[in-house]
C-alpha cells in the first residue's frame, strides 16, 4: 500500500504528513483504518478535513463496489456457450465452448483434431449465428473441406455465408501468431471491422508447431514466450467473451505435448484418438482436465462427410 506523502491528496500537505507520520499513520491503509475522531484528537487536523482526505484516498486507491445482482448480470453478459455440432461432445464439455475460456483437443497425428475443429466452424457460424477465425500454423487448413462439411450438413444454398464467415490467418512461428492475436484485439476494440462484431470463437491449429521449435536445451527464452502467449490468449478470451480452441499433439508415448508449463493453459483438455480396434472412422474423445466436470469420461464419435458426428447406431461399430 502507497506510503502517506506530501501531495498524495490536495490536503495532505507537509506538514499534514509528517503529523500523521508522528502518531503511526504511514501508509493508506494505516489511515483508513484509523478512527477519524481519535486520530483528530491525537493531532491538530480537523476532523473535517481528516474526513476529506479519506474520502480522496478512497476514491483513488480503492474499487468501487458491485452488488450481487449487477456482478451476475455482468458475468452471464460477458459468458455464452457455444454449441459443436456434436451432441455427445458438448455433453462431454457441459454444453460446448465456453467464451471467455481456453479448451484444448489434444491428440496423436491423423485423429481427427482439425475435422473437429472444421466441424466447430460450421456449428458456431450456423447454430450460433457467430463468426469464426481460424489460425493455421502448420498449412493444414482445407477450404475444399470446410465446404464439403458445410454443404453436406447445410446444403449448397448456406454455403457461401458459412464461408465468408470464416476468416482464415497463416502463422508459421510463435512471433506471427502473438501478432496475429494483437490485430484481433486491435480490431476487438477500434470495430471498423463488421466481421469483428459478431467473433465469437479463434481456432489455433495448432498451437504446438509455433511452440515447439522455441523449445529445448538450455533455451529459457523458449518458455517465457510460451507464458506470453498463453497470457495474451487468455487475455484475449477474458476480455472479448471468445472461445478459444487450441490443438495440440499427443507424443508417442501418450502425453499430451508442450509439458506441466503448458497443460495450466487449457481450462479444458481433451484427448482425441483412434478407436482401440483401429476402425478407420471411429474416434474416441476423453475428458482429462475441465474447471466445471468430472475428468474420465468418454465418447465414440465419427469422421464423416459431414465432419465429426455422434456415432448412435450399433452399425456404425460394424
Amino acid at each position: 500500500m502507497s506510503a502517506i506523502r506530501p501531495n498524495l491528496c490536495p490536503h495532505i500537505t507537509e506538514e499534514v504528513a509528517n503529523e500523521l507520520k508522528s502518531v503511526g499513520v504511514k501508509t493508506v491503509s494505516d489511515f483508513i483504518r484509523m478512527d477519524l475522531e481519535h486520530l483528530a484528537q491525537e493531532t491538530t487536523i480537523s476532523f473535517k478535513d481528516l474526513a476529506v482526505i479519506r474520502r480522496l484516498l478512497l476514491a483513488r486507491f480503492s474499487t468501487f463496489p458491485v452488488n450481487g445482482t449487477d456482478f451476475y448480470q455482468t458475468a452471464i453478459d460477458s459468458s455464452s456457450i457455444l454449441p459443436t455440432s456434436v451432441n455427445k461432445l458438448n455433453e462431454l464439455l457441459d454444453g460446448g465452448l465456453y467464451t471467455s475460456e481456453v479448451t484444448e483437443v489434444a491428440g496423436e497425428i491423423s485423429s481427427g483434431k482439425t475435422q473437429l475443429c472444421l466441424s466447430c466452424c460450421v456449428s458456431v457460424v450456423m447454430t450460433a449465428r457467430q463468426n469464426v477465425v481460424y489460425i493455421d500454423t502448420c498449412g493444414g487448413f482445407s477450404a475444399d473441406r470446410l465446404a464439403e462439411i458445410a454443404e453436406s450438413l447445410y446444403g449448397e444454398e448456406h454455403l457461401e455465408h458459412i464461408l465468408q464467415s470464416v476468416k482464415v490467418v497463416e502463422a508459421f512461428d510463435i512471433f506471427q501468431l502473438m501478432s496475429a492475436l494483437q490485430t484481433i484485439k486491435e480490431q476487438m476494440v477500434i470495430k471498423d471491422d463488421s466481421f469483428f462484431e459478431t467473433l465469437k470463437l479463434i481456432i489455433v491449429d495448432s498451437i504446438t508447431a509455433v511452440i515447439y521449435p522455441t523449445l529445448g536445451g538450455q533455451q529459457m527464452d523458449g518458455h517465457s514466450l510460451m507464458v506470453q502467449l498463453s497470457l495474451k490468449m487468455k487475455h484475449l478470451a477474458a476480455d472479448f467473451s471468445l472461445a478459444v480452441l487450441v490443438i495440440n499433439n499427443v507424443n508417442g508415448d501418450g502425453k499430451v505435448s508442450l509439458g506441466k508449463t503448458w497443460s495450466h493453459v487449457p481450462h479444458s483438455r481433451l484427448i482425441i484418438s483412434h478407436h482401440r480396434d483401429h476402425m478407420p472412422n471411429i474416434r474416441e474423445v476423453m475428458l482429462v482436465k475441465s474447471s466445471r466436470l468430472a475428468t474420465g469420461s468418454k465418447v465414440m464419435l465419427k469422421i464423416t462427410e459431414k465432419g465429426i458426428e455422434d456415432m448412435t447406431l450399433i452399425e456404425d461399430m460394424t
